[in-house]
């Protein structure tokens, strides 16, 4: 495996309206399936439902903005600067609480299929509003469990 460099101003970006921008900053394919890294600017008041990752950790870096997580039924408040992160198999959902966008950075451990699950939602929001069944019918297909709303 060789080293890699991403480009910021060129990563791949998906616009989920009115919710989140979504980068690719790392592919689980350039990395050989270790890890892959997003970044997602979220509006105010926007988070995913809660969900598991059954097969993969998550870390979220908090980098603008003002978020609350959940980690197993417990709220933490994020501030820029903090770090969370989340063992696989455990229930979790964020919210931007600010109110304007936030931005934050995520990696899975090992990658496994987050990118093809994006794509895959991406695909159905270009071409109409993605219903929440839609979205647990991707996830579930990609390892990720809806388990409710979000917060």
């Amino acid at each position: 495996m060789n080293p890699i460099l991403s480009k910021y101003k060129t990563a791949e970006t998906f616009v989920f309206p009115d919710e989140i921008t979504l980068k690719i900053l790392l592919s689980g394919d350039s990395t050989g399936g270790r890890l892959e890294i997003f970044e997602d600017i979220v509006e105010a008041g926007v988070g995913p439902p809660r969900h598991i990752h059954h097969e993969q950790d998550e870390t979220f870096f908090f980098l603008e903005g003002e978020f609350i997580v959940e980690v197993g039924g417990e709220i933490f408040e994020c501030q820029p600067g903090d770090v969370a992160f989340i063992p696989k198999g455990t229930i979790h959902a964020f919210k931007n609480v600010g109110d304007k966008p936030g931005r934050l950075r995520y990696v899975f451990s090992p990658a496994l299929s987050m990118e093809a699950m994006f794509r895959e939602m991406f695909k159905v929001i270009e071409e109409r509003p993605l219903s929440h069944e839609e979205m647990s019918e991707i996830a579930l297909k990609h390892g990720q469990e809806m388990v409710g709303h979000p917060l």
